[in-house]
């Protein structure tokens, strides 16, 4: 199962990498927010390690959203808030691996808080 996940990061990196920065990989951003609705899912029903895998994968795809972002110019904001994602990603990791679902679950309140916040400046319908 690590295999396959590590396998599906691997290639949804290799097609993000190829977009263009004028836009952002819609599949990516959609992955990113089932990812996130499965976190906390996962949290909610104390799964550690399905919690740390999504908390992982997630990380990783703020890096691809961030490298984006840096490419395109004119995007601090943006730049921000992925970086405070990856952070939040991190500390996810950190609290379930204690078994800290109450903090666990206001952080990724807070991860999904800052994904909206970054789409209303730059989602396009």
């Amino acid at each position: 199962m690590r295999k396959l996940l590590m396998l599906i990061s691997f290639t949804t990196l290799l097609t993000v990498v190829g977009v263009s920065a004028e836009e952002l990989d819609q599949d990516l951003m959609q992955t990113i927010e089932d990812t996130n609705k499965s976190l906390s899912s996962n949290i909610a029903l104390q799964r550690v390690d399905a919690s740390v895998t999504d908390a992982k994968e997630l990380n990783n795809m703020f890096d691809i959203v961030e490298a984006h972002f840096i490419k395109k110019g004119d995007a601090a904001n943006a730049v921000d808030l992925s970086k405070k994602s990856k952070d939040l990603s991190q500390d996810i990791i950190k609290l379930v691996n204690e078994k800290n679902f109450d903090s666990a679950t206001s952080t990724a309140t807070e991860l999904s808080r800052t994904c909206k916040s970054c789409h209303t400046f730059y989602k396009k319908e």
